[in-house]
Formats: C-alpha cells, structure tokens, sequence
C-alpha cells in the first residue's frame, strides 16, 4: 500500500522559553490531529480560528527542541506535514486569540513534569485565565475556596482538582494539590494540601482562582 505524501505548508514559530517553542501554521479542512514532530517533543497543541468570519483556521503547538531549524515534520492522523518556519519571535506576538486558544490546552498539559517547559507560556496568558476566572451567573453554583496558609486551603464540594490557578491583582500563580482530605455531610468539604509549581506569591489578597482538573477548567469564588 503506498503511503501518502507529506503535505507543505508555510508556518511561524514563537519562542517563548529556553528550548519552548510555539509553531502556528494554517489548518486544512481534515482537521489532522497533531501526534507528534519527528525533531523535538510535542507537549500540546490546540486550534484556534474555527467558525471565525473572515479569519483563517490555524493549529498551534507547543513543543521543545533543541534547534527547530527551518522546517518541522508533524505527524498527524491524516498525514505528514512538512511546515517551512522563520526565525522565531518572541511568544508575546501572539495573538489575544490565539493565547485563549492556547490557555485550556496549556492548562490541561500542566503537571510537576510540563512546568518548567510551560513556565514561559503561563505569563502571556494572563487575560486569557482572568476571561476563564470570570464567576457564573449564579456565584453560589461555584465552588468555594478558602485560602487557609500559603501551603494549605479549603474547598467546597467533592471533586477534587489536580491544580489551583491563583490571582492576586494581575498575578497569576499555579499550585499543586499534593493531599486532599474529604469531609462528607450536608456540606462536603475538601482540605487541600498545596505544593507550589509555578509563579512567586504577590501582595495582596487572592481575588480569583481557577480548579483544574481532569479534562475541566471550573472558576471558584475566593473567600473567608
């Protein structure tokens, strides 16, 4: 059976750590899910642009290497991508679509593992997770979070997130949920034991947070 032809297309790349970088490039109506670059390690990717007038669909990848070179080769489900890449710019060109675009998947690939290749992404996403943190209609169905010390807090519920994104002003940090003990009744409650991952603590209180879990990003209200 023969195989079939790699595709070429003209991308952008975006450093935006040391060895981190962002490739951009457009998306073709098969929609080829990224498995992997034949150079480097793909760490995750997302889409941006679907359903937008006017506008060109585009997949971003986030992935470490040590010298992208000029020209990528992206493994798809569909098949090979040959994508022919400038000199990088820096990862604040990015656009305000494109880091929301980029937030949920980045959020997701976080772990002790991810960070410090995804540390350099986080501070450009700033908007994009205060736009996630935004309260429900109806702030009682958030759960509830209270920061107890730096390393431990308080949440409503039973569902135990992986992470906590914090904001005090327009800092954002991240957290790791190393313990959780349930406490079951009328009101469940789970305390959390926090390991920092990402980001120094700021002045001034907490004013919004962001659980993430399993495949869900949930904004909870912040409070005594």
């Amino acid at each position: 059976m023969t195989e079939p032809r790699a595709q070429r297309v003209d991308g952008h790349l975006f450093a935006v750590g040391e060895g981190v970088f962002v490739v951009r490039y457009p998306l073709c109506s098969a929609l080829p899910i990224p498995l992997g670059l034949r150079v480097g390690d793909l760490v995750t990717w997302a889409f941006c642009g679907l359903g937008r007038p006017g506008g060109t669909p585009v997949a971003l990848l986030v992935f470490t290497a040590h010298d992208p070179g000029d020209g990528l080769t992206v493994a798809t489900h569909f098949h090979d991508l040959i994508v022919s890449v400038p000199p990088p710019r820096p990862g604040s060109d990015l656009d305000p679509a494109e880091r929301a675009a980029l937030c949920p998947a980045v959020l997701g690939a976080l772990n002790p593992m991810t960070a410090g290749a995804l540390a350099g992404l986080l501070p450009l996403l700033g908007p994009a997770l205060s736009a996630l943190a935004r309260p429900p209609e109806s702030p009682a169905a958030a759960p509830g979070l209270a920061l107890r010390d730096a390393g431990e807090a308080t949440l409503s519920g039973s569902r135990v997130p992986n992470l906590l994104m914090l904001r005090s002003g327009a800092h954002w940090r991240c957290l790791r949920v190393a313990h959780a003990r349930l406490g079951f009744g009328a009101e469940p409650r789970a305390v959390l034991a926090l390991d920092p991952l990402w980001g120094e603590p700021a002045e001034g209180p907490v004013d919004a947070a962001l659980l993430v879990g399993a495949g869900e990003i949930t904004a909870a209200r912040v409070g005594p």
